[in-house]
């Protein structure tokens, strides 16, 4: 398994780099603008790092690993589930970037209630597991070729989530608010558990693959 991952991760090691540069860049910006635009800038950080398995997927297919992975003494719900925890250990060091961002915004001397902060983690957070959990299944069924375009096709799918919570939640929310917190926390787990259910439809499509 640590094998897998470490493999995983290397075949992503230039774009992680990058994303590091990118989120560093964007945590230092948070000294210089308005203590407003931190949710999003640690939203941005979180996602830039998830968006890296689409680079392993093209890797894994150029240079026919994902044909080799298949003749290992491991099973296929391993394989897909090594997958799943690199995406994991993606978002953790997305998560680090932002932690890091409050830091600097706390340095800077910007005052944010705790619910502020939070927005950004879990819009980061909504819409990356709810991208990937779309994303992965669905280009193990029609290969790496459109990986970007299905990425941004299941990002406009956890907007649209968000927004049939925000109308399903707007008895509640006194009206339709995607930036009330319980319409963001109910987000944030329903992309959580569409991920583990991502998880087994993975296994399902890769098990009934030749590659």
């Amino acid at each position: 398994m640590r094998g897998l991952i470490r493999n995983n991760l290397y075949s992503m090691e230039s774009n992680i780099i990058l994303a590091f540069a990118l989120s560093a860049f964007l945590a230092v910006s948070s000294l210089f603008i308005s203590p407003a635009a931190t949710p999003f800038i640690i939203a941005v950080q979180i996602f830039l790092f998830v968006v890296n398995i689409g680079t392993s997927l093209r890797a894994d297919e150029i240079s026919k690993w994902s044909k080799y992975e298949i003749t290992l003494p491991v099973s296929r719900s391993t394989l897909v589930l090594a997958k799943y925890i690199s995406i994991v250990l993606l978002l953790l060091l997305g998560i680090l970037m932002g932690t890091v961002t409050i830091l600097f915004s706390l340095i800077s001397g910007h005052s944010m209630s705790l619910s502020t902060l939070f927005r950004g983690f879990e819009v980061g957070l909504t819409l990356s597991f709810f991208s990937i959990a779309v994303m992965y299944p669905l280009v193990l069924k029609l290969g790496t070729e459109k990986n970007e375009l299905i990425l941004l096709l299941s990002t406009f799918g956890a907007i649209g989530m968000q927004l049939l919570l925000a109308a399903g939640l707007s008895k509640w929310t006194g009206g339709m608010n995607m930036r009330h917190p319980l319409v963001e926390a109910a987000g944030t787990v329903a992309a959580i558990l569409l991920f583990f259910i991502s998880y087994f439809v993975s296994v399902k499509i890769h098990k009934s693959k030749e590659f």
